[in-house]
């Protein structure tokens, strides 16, 4: 190859991985951050679309890019939230706005990961079964079963079973 033929591919590569970054950054931010909450979730997307960025050669030519890099942020976000847990301890803080009912963060930190996760990208972010489902690596049935399963637990810790 020349070097005007490998500055194409590296064009391309750069241009595909802005399309995909554009189209998957706000579904993957949502799952992280409904994983480990605002900062960190954050925190993790970031590492996640730098890693794919690092080796986009390889990420863009996968079945589910997007389910990839939320495994490789998931397991960033571990990381830091076990290492923050040994240095100051862990803490849901509820948010300061008046806009939210005082306590669903309570509510939402007593779910599993999963439950919490399609919750919050099924009602929260408004993403289908589907949707959710295709971002988090797993079968839609099971985001339907967390979504059920993880409304019920709400509805109970917030005093409002049907």
């Amino acid at each position: 190859m020349t070097e005007v033929v490998r500055g194409q591919l590296v064009e391309d590569s750069h241009g595909q991985f802005k399309a995909f970054f554009d189209a998957t950054e706000p579904r993957l931010r949502a799952a992280l951050v409904a994983a480990f909450g605002g900062e960190t979730g954050r925190d993790a997307t970031a590492e996640a679309f730098r890693y794919g960025w690092e080796h986009r050669e390889r990420v863009l030519i996968m079945d589910n890019p997007a389910g990839y890099l939320f495994q490789v942020g998931r397991r960033w976000g571990r990381r830091q939230r076990g290492r923050s847990r040994r240095q100051i301890g862990f803490e849901v803080v509820a948010p300061s706005s008046s806009t939210y009912e005082p306590g669903l963060a309570g509510a939402l930190a007593s779910l599993s990961v999963r439950q919490r996760q399609a919750v919050v990208l099924v009602h929260g972010y408004g993403l289908t079964h589907h949707e959710a489902a295709e971002l988090l690596g797993v079968a839609r049935s099971s985001i339907q079963n967390h979504v059920e399963r993880g409304l019920v637990k709400v509805r109970e810790r917030m005093g409002a079973v049907r």
